[in-house]
């Protein structure tokens, strides 16, 4: 590990810890290696994928329901033809501040706005990439040697820093977090399993080299047949 770079693991030890770091089981590491993606990690990733645009949704829509109900409460209306009362306050900003008073006017542009900032943070958070690359249920091997990487973003009033923890493989940056970044032999190489669009890392494992295959029986330790006379 990367706290611990004395104690030495096999490639079965490291195989692992990289997959109760990242969430992956030998049945998805074996889909991974025929190119797709296993049921597990779809329902694994489709959340972190669609979360984003969830939020999105409702901090957009959260203030225009909240208004609205308010608009048909106060005009004594239901909430179809509230909305297009506040659609047209909105419109009419001018008329709804004599109407209401500036103070309520600006509390609800505001409010409506701030939602529609956040809605839109949310959806830039959201990649269309990833969720086709879930559709398809489709895995790229990439092989590399890999290196862990920490990055510290310093904060003022002694708070503590912001650590972010990252794979690096022949110029390719994969997030990660900070118990995959413990569970890594660092420099070796790996095979990992990639989204092709989205460049998401679902799982990895150590190369296998010569020295770490099973060595073949050599001739002499094989028996010769015997001899049957006729």
């Amino acid at each position: 590990m990367i706290d611990n770079a004395s104690a030495f693991r096999t490639k079965e030890q490291v195989l692992f810890d990289l997959s109760q770091a990242m969430g992956f089981s030998p049945v998805s590491l074996e889909a991974n290696r025929l190119g797709r993606l296993s049921g597990e990690q779809f329902k694994q990733f489709i959340g972190r994928c669609l979360n984003p645009a969830g939020i999105a949704m409702l901090s957009a829509i959260a203030p225009f329901l909240l208004w609205i109900a308010l608009t048909g409460m106060r005009e004594h209306v239901s909430f179809v033809a509230a909305i297009n009362i506040f659609i047209g306050q909105l419109m009419h900003l001018s008329e709804m501040a004599e109407k209401q008073g500036k103070i309520a006017t600006l509390v609800t542009v505001v409010t409506v706005v701030a939602g529609l900032g956040f809605a839109a943070y949310n959806f830039m958070r959201f990649s269309p990439g990833m969720y086709v690359d879930l559709l398809a249920r489709e895995v790229v091997a990439r092989e590399g040697r890999v290196i862990a990487r920490e990055e510290q973003t310093m904060r003022p009033n002694g708070r503590d820093p912001i650590e972010v923890y990252y794979f690096e493989s022949k110029n390719n940056r994969y997030d990660v977090n900070h118990a995959c970044y413990k569970a890594l032999e660092n420099g070796s190489t790996y095979l990992m399993y990639v989204l092709p669009r989205s460049g998401v890392l679902v799982s990895m494992e150590p190369k296998l080299t010569r020295a770490d295959m099973p060595a073949a029986p050599t001739t002499s330790a094989v028996a010769p047949p015997a001899q049957v006379s006729i």
